[in-house]
């Protein structure tokens, strides 16, 4: 049956992963990015961060493409955390290409390397913004027996399936000590989450959605108590590359509408209503290798997806946007382009 479904894709022009074809795309596109990663070699130019609406396009961007249905992230995600964010697999790029790491064991690192940096004591009120299919309220609430957890999420497909586990007995979720928002971010977003203040606010994934990030952190600092930490964790690239901060100028934008990649340096400041403690830069051999791995579970799985699920064009469009990704992360080991993680404290 596999088979035959490749076959069928193949004559539309649509090639399975780890074949000559899709092969020869991908270092095609390797070799586009790592050229503009040279010519931009070194640009560190300031970044305009406050100006106009906090996200450009949330109401796009989750119909476009977070609301694509549960199988279909069920396809290729990791089975532990269903984390779509990269995984941790190491610091040094020479050994993520040979480690034995499971993606879900990678995952798992990733949460609980992003408790560490957030110093997390367990005892706090946290607001997760941005909170996908719920894995890090998982780990969290497990790890953290005291810890209370408040979650967002403007995605349909998420809240829905987020609010099924609060319903069964048995999931962790189903605590009170865990509370679940729809909400996209916006001006409306404090009424929503309400006059509770946390001690912790971070994100996964959703700094690359933010348009105006002064106007975000003027957001999340109302929702903090004095000395309350932020974290976020996202897509950087170590120059500033110009493009990647229009979506109408790239790939990105067809992908994640209204997304922008800012440098790294960026967000390693102080803002109006936070003191910046500290950052990292996790190498992009990391997110490389997530993506490959959820490419081939994509390809491992397709007939659980297609063509009950999704027709052609959308098995050509994920097809493309995981070689897409991959030639982002690729090229000078990961260095010019992987993840970046900041610790704030609200003033």
């Amino acid at each position: 049956m596999q088979a035959d479904l490749i076959q069928t894709l193949n004559k539309e022009g649509i090639h399975e992963y780890g074949s000559a074809e899709l092969k020869k795309f991908e270092q095609q596109l390797t070799k586009y990015f790592a050229r503009e990663y040279a010519l931009n070699n070194g640009n560190d130019q300031a970044v305009e961060l406050g100006h106009g609406p906090i996200a450009l396009a949330a109401d796009d961007l989750a119909d476009h493409h977070y609301d694509e249905g549960l199988e279909f992230f069920k396809a290729f995600l990791d089975r532990e955390t269903m984390s779509y964010t990269m995984a941790f697999f190491d610091d040094d790029p020479d050994k993520i290409s040979t480690s034995d790491k499971s993606l879900d064991q990678a995952q798992t690192d990733k949460l609980r390397l992003i408790a560490q940096r957030m110093q997390l004591t367990g005892n706090e009120k946290l607001l997760n913004i941005g909170c996908g299919f719920g894995y890090f309220e998982s780990f969290l609430l497990n790890e953290y027996p005291d810890l209370r957890i408040t979650s967002t999420t403007h995605s349909r497909d998420q809240y829905d399936f987020l609010h099924q586990r609060q319903k069964s007995a048995d999931d962790i979720l189903s605590s009170d000590r865990f509370t679940l928002l729809y909400t996209k971010i916006d001006d409306n977003t404090a009424s929503i989450v309400g006059t509770e203040k946390f001690d912790a606010a971070c994100s996964m994934g959703l700094m690359e959605q933010i348009n105006n990030v002064e106007l975000f952190f003027n957001l999340v600092s109302t929702l903090l108590v004095k000395n309350g930490r932020m974290f976020h964790h996202l897509i950087v690239s170590r120059d500033l590359i110009p493009q990647f901060l229009d979506p109408q100028k790239t790939l990105i934008g067809d992908y994640f509408p209204g997304g922008k990649v800012l440098p790294y340096y960026a967000l390693r400041r102080d803002f109006e209503h936070f003191t910046f403690q500290d950052s990292w830069f996790l190498n992009g051999m990391n997110y490389w290798m997530t993506l490959d791995k959820w490419h081939r579970n994509f390809w491992h799985n397709l007939e659980r997806i297609y063509p009950a699920l999704m027709n052609s064009k959308r098995v050509e469009y994920w097809n493309n946007y995981f070689v897409l990704c991959k030639a982002m992360f690729y090229p000078e080991n990961g260095t010019a382009y992987g993840n970046g993680q900041y610790l704030f404290v609200r003033k």
